[in-house]
């Protein structure tokens, strides 16, 4: 089991990796505590308040988010209780954005229940949720007092979704941490059979990479944070000309080829970082062309996509580049010369 913890602004974040869920509930004594957590899971946890929901995108909802609130409300829950959120990506939004707004903030602990999860979406404090269709319209900065990474959860999960996670995992080795990349690099056979002691080492150095970003730039006004978007510009728009049919992971793995080559022919990588990123991400057997997603890919919804980035600025985008593995640098990029480059990547 290992453990850190980072100072973000004005919220201290507790790491604990390798702990059971059980045995964290059982440390917690004179508070109330609620469990909401994905129906998908066989959990029968021991709280006051104990909520299965739906782990979608339907999830996401303000409707949902004000029913929690009532049912936590109607429990008596104050301001030093605690609210567990376990499960996927959209668990944690909604949970986490419930427990932004319910009496200004409750003690919330993200868990985690793939490695994706751990790697990323747990970690940074963003909650968004959905509000008359639009999707993320609604967010709140919001940390974690814990982030508990159970590995046990990751005992069950196919190795394809382990992929899909890893797709992450390699962004911050190529971008911000040599000695990641590095150690990715000589342990395929033990991460991909999820080996205990390799699982815990990507994700302690993941979780720690990118605490250390959130802590300069929490809200993404430095132009610091921006790092932990690489590959995701193109990723996103991959995405969306797929009609979100297209896993995360894999569309993040063909964003950073493509992006690392737009900053190489920019002329802000070093030569070797194309290569290099190819090469990591073909180890862990992860998609390196848009022809190797399984799911047809629409050039014009995806370019049409990158026009409402939310990095624009005027007539430019603000984009993570390597310039050597382990180093970044943020670039301003003209829109027009972006759209050409994802043309050719797609």
């Amino acid at each position: 089991m290992r453990n850190l913890s980072e100072n973000i602004c004005c919220s201290s974040v507790n790491v604990i990796i390798g702990e059971r869920i059980e045995d964290f509930l059982s440390s917690i004594h004179g508070k109330k505590i609620a469990v909401i957590y994905s129906k998908n899971l066989r959990l029968n946890p021991k709280a006051d308040l104990v909520l299965p929901v739906e782990d979608g995108e339907e999830t996401k909802d303000i409707n949902n988010v004000l029913v929690l609130v009532k049912k936590l409300f109607e429990a008596g829950f104050d301001r030093g209780d605690y609210v567990i959120a376990v499960g996927g990506g959209t668990v944690l939004d909604m949970v986490g954005f419930a427990s932004s707004i319910y009496m200004r903030g409750l003690n919330l602990v993200n868990v985690p229940t793939t490695l994706l999860g751990m790697v990323d979406a747990g970690i940074g404090g963003k909650n968004g949720v959905n509000f008359s269709g639009i999707k993320n319209v609604l967010g709140t900065f919001y940390q974690p007092s814990t982030i508990l990474a159970d590995l046990g959860f990751l005992e069950t999960l196919p190795k394809e979704e382990i992929r899909k996670g890893l797709a992450e995992v390699i962004k911050y080795g190529i971008v911000l941490d040599k000695e990641l990349y590095d150690y990715l690099s000589i342990h395929e056979n033990e991460i991909l059979s999820k080996e205990p002691v390799a699982m815990e080492e990507i994700i302690y150095k993941s979780i720690k990479d990118k605490l250390t970003i959130v802590k300069q730039d929490e809200r993404e006004t430095k132009g610091i944070r921006i790092v932990l978007n690489f590959g995701h510009t193109v990723g996103h728009a991959i995405e969306a000309g797929s009609g979100f049919k297209i896993p995360h992971g894999h569309a993040i793995s063909v964003g950073m080829v493509c992006e690392s080559k737009i900053a190489e022919e920019m002329g802000y990588s070093e030569e070797g970082v194309v290569e290099d990123t190819i090469w990591l991400l073909q180890l862990y057997g992860l998609p390196l062309s848009v022809d190797r997603l399984g799911f047809p890919v629409s050039k014009e919804i995806a370019i049409s996509s990158i026009q409402h980035d939310k990095k624009i600025r005027g007539s430019k985008v603000m984009m993570p580049f390597p310039t050597r593995i382990g180093e970044w640098k943020a670039v301003d990029v003209p829109l027009d010369t972006l759209m050409g480059f994802v043309s050719q990547c797609l």
